[in-house]
């Protein structure tokens, strides 16, 4: 594709092409208009004025070629520059009154700035578009996560006091894990908004991704043997630069993910270090991910089908705040299909 030529250069093309129009007519036009005089009027003889009827018709000759030639030049440049300038500014009025999805025309042709301009406006208002519906979108999903967790705890403490109920430690332990719950949807909501921000604080030191991980593990022994879950550990020294706590916040969602969807099967976790990039790789072993799961699994508030009929299916946070904490240490995530069966999750950190 040709790259657009550049505003300034266009109106230099323009004027040196207008110049050149007038010269040709002034150059050629006048000895042209001469010999035609002659021709016609062979009576007409040298005058000594400094302006005779015949300088006079030459002049309004020219003007008449010339003009239009300026006019045109002139109407075709200014469509180029201001057509497109009027076609953001409408856009942008349209967006300020609250209308995202307004767009300028990309048809309207311009110079290289105008041309740009419109189509950076328009990326612009598409992103600003698709921020403003996911802000939309995550807020529902916040209300609806919290919704179930504050419904239990105003039921059960409702009936503790018109004496249905009795506080007893059973109750006192389900109303914890509820504000558990919430704690935990609460704090994740939290390190979302803070990395979009770009304000997620990092206290970085040079730490061992296998020592986050057997510390990790030892914690969830006992969940995954509740879930029949043999877990197989190959940690190679996998040495990085970075925030512990957010890294064993990163390794423990994984665990917690390969929980849920994959009851029962082993779970791999593997470290090593790989092109200068300390690798972290989980492996669950279970049904693998749907073509929507791998396309929307670190998204916010996302859960595959299959999960949104079950208690358990989580709050949807959990991987959208691996990938947070991921870039968040210029290290990069990602999910993918086994062929022998299973999922497999990879997270990449620049080595120590």
């Amino acid at each position: 594709m040709a790259r657009p030529i550049s505003t300034a250069l266009q109106i230099v093309l323009v004027a040196v092409a207008l110049a050149a129009a007038v010269a040709l007519v002034a150059y050629f036009g006048f000895p042209a208009y001469f010999d035609l005089a002659q021709t016609l009027f062979p009576q007409v003889t040298e005058s000594d004025a400094f302006w005779s009827w015949l300088d006079w018709g030459y002049l309004l000759v020219t003007l008449v070629v010339v003009l239009p030639l300026a006019a045109l030049g002139g109407i075709w440049l200014s469509r180029r520059i201001v057509i497109p300038l009027l076609e953001v500014a409408r856009a942008i009025r349209a967006v300020a009154a609250g209308d995202l999805s307004a767009r300028a025309n990309p048809r309207i042709h311009g110079f290289g700035e105008s041309a740009r301009l419109v189509g950076d406006f328009n990326a612009l208002a598409e992103r600003l578009e698709r921020a403003e519906a996911e802000l939309r979108y995550s807020n529902s999903a916040a209300a609806h996560e919290l919704r179930t967790p504050l419904t239990i705890l105003k039921g059960r403490l409702q009936g503790v006091a018109d004496g249905v109920f009795d506080l007893d430690d059973d109750l006192i332990g389900l109303l914890l894990s509820q504000v558990d719950g919430m704690t935990r949807i609460v704090e994740d909501l939290r390190t979302l908004g803070l990395f979009n921000a770009g304000t997620l604080q990092l206290s970085v030191t040079g730490t061992d991704l296998a020592t986050i991980v057997r510390a990790v593990t030892d914690l969830s022994a006992e969940a995954l043997q509740a879930r029949s879950m043999p877990l197989h550990l190959d940690l190679k020294p996998a040495p990085v630069t970075a925030d512990p706590a957010r890294l064993h916040q990163v390794v423990l969602a994984l665990i917690d993910n390969a929980m849920r969807y994959a009851p029962g099967k082993p779970l791999s976790i593997a470290t090593e270090v790989s092109l200068d990039r300390s690798v972290l790789t989980v492996i669950d072993n279970g049904p693998g991910l749907s073509d929507d799961a791998l396309r929307n699994a670190f998204e916010p508030f996302w859960r595959d089908a299959d999960s949104r009929a079950r208690d358990e299916g989580g709050s949807g946070l959990g991987l959208s705040v691996v990938r947070a904490i991921v870039h968040a240490h210029d290290g990069q995530v990602r999910a993918e299909n086994r062929p022998e069966g299973g999922a497999c999750f990879t997270v990449s950190l620049p080595a120590r």
